[in-house]
C-alpha cells in the first residue's frame, strides 16, 4: 500500500478516486466495513481506492487535555489498513490552520487536490471543518457542485450499540479483551520497538525483549498469553506488563512491557513487534526472590504454551 502525506500527490492520477475518509483509530469493524465498501467498488471497476486519515488526532490539536488515548499509532494503523486492499493511504497533517477551514473551503480544496475524485465514503456521523459544522448532509450538497458522490456507511453494532473506538478503549482498559476483540474483529494488539533493558530475564535464563509501546492504550498490568508478529511471522509468547516489583527498582512512570518469545533465540533490538493480547494469565505480583520469580515465569511459559496450542 502506498503512503502519501498530501492530497496534492493525487493530482496526476487519471483513474477515478474512491476516497474512504476518517481517523480510523483502532481500525475496528465499523472502519473495516467502510473501507471494504470502497474496495468492493474498486474491484467492480469504478476506480482505485484511497484512504484519507489524519495525524495527529484532531483533538490533540484543538483540545489536548481532553484528547483520547490512541488505540493505534499512525504506523500501527497503516499496518492494519494495508491488509484491507486499498491502493494507498493519505496521512494528512492535522494543524490548527487545517482545523479552522470552513467546511465549504475544505471540500473545495479536496476537490481541487483530487480532480478525478469520484466517490467519498464516510461514516454517517462523520463531521469536518471549523467547529465540526460539516456533516453528511452538507457534504452531499457540496458534492453536487464538484461532481462526486457521497456514500454514507451506517455503524456496525455489537450488543445493541455501535462499535466505536471509545467503547474499545474502555474494554481494553478494564481487561475485557474478548469484548475488545469482537469489536476490533481481531485481538487487541500493541506495536512497539524493542529497546535495551536491564537484561534481568537473561540473567534468569529466560531472555525477554523490552518494548517501547507506540500505543497509548494498554490493558491492566499482568501476565498475558500472546502472539508476537515479527517480520511477518507469528510466534507464541508470554508478555508481562507492569512495574517489575521483584527486581527492586523504582516504580516506573509507565508500565513496562516485556516479551518472551517461545522457541525463538534472536537479537530483536530495534525491531518493531506487534503483540496480540489473547488471555490474561495472572496479575503481576512481587516474589520473595529472583529464584521464585524464575520458577513462576517458567510456569507462565508452560501455561501460555498450553493455552495457545489448545486454541490453535
Amino acid at each position: 500500500m502506498k503512503t502519501l502525506h498530501s492530497l496534492n500527490d493525487l493530482q496526476a492520477t487519471r483513474r477515478p478516486i474512491l476516497l474512504a475518509v476518517g481517523f480510523f483509530d483502532g481500525v475496528h469493524r465499523g472502519h473495516q466495513n467502510l473501507i471494504r465498501r470502497a474496495v468492493r467498488a474498486s474491484r467492480q471497476g469504478l476506480g482505485e481506492t484511497w484512504i484519507m486519515t489524519f495525524d495527529p488526532h484532531p483533538r490533540k490539536v484543538l483540545s489536548p487535555a481532553s484528547a483520547p488515548a490512541l488505540l493505534t499509532s499512525t504506523s500501527h494503523k497503516l499496518r492494519i489498513l494495508e491488509s484491507l486492499g486499498a491502493t494507498g493511504c493519505v496521512v494528512a497533517p492535522f494543524t490548527t490552520a487545517y482545523a479552522h477551514l470552513e467546511p465549504e473551503t475544505f471540500i473545495a480544496s479536496l476537490a481541487s487536490s483530487v480532480p478525478t475524485l469520484s466517490r467519498i465514503f464516510i461514516g454517517q456521523n462523520w463531521t469536518f471543518g471549523r467547529h465540526r459544522r460539516g456533516n453528511a448532509a452538507l457534504l452531499k450538497i457540496l458534492a453536487g457542485n464538484y461532481g462526486f458522490q457521497v456514500v454514507t456507511i451506517p455503524p456496525v453494532c455489537w450488543r445493541g450499540q455501535p462499535v466505536s473506538s471509545t467503547r474499545i478503549r474502555g474494554a481494553v482498559a478494564c481487561g475485557r479483551l474478548s469484548d475488545a476483540a469482537r469489536m476490533l474483529g481481531r485481538p487487541f494488539s500493541i506495536l512497539g520497538t524493542v529497546i535495551p533493558g536491564r537484561q534481568i530475564g537473561r540473567t534468569l535464563g529466560i531472555p525477554t525483549a523490552n518494548l517501547d509501546p507506540h500505543n497509548e492504550v494498554h490493558p491492566p498490568s499482568g501476565v498475558y498469553a500472546v502472539m508476537a508478529m515479527i517480520n511477518g511471522k507469528h510466534y507464541l509468547g508470554v508478555a508481562n506488563l507492569g512495574t517489575q516489583p521483584t527486581i527492586g527498582r523504582r516504580r516506573p512512570k509507565t508500565p513496562i512491557l516485556e516479551l518472551h518469545v517461545l522457541d525463538l533465540r534472536r537479537n530483536l533490538y530495534g525491531k518493531n513487534i506487534e503483540i496480540l493480547f489473547l488471555k490474561r494469565l495472572r496479575a503481576e505480583r512481587k516474589f520473595a526472590s529472583r529464584e521464585a520469580l524464575r520458577a513462576q515465569i517458567l510456569r507462565d511459559i508452560d501455561c501460555s504454551r498450553h493455552w495457545l496450542r489448545h486454541r490453535g
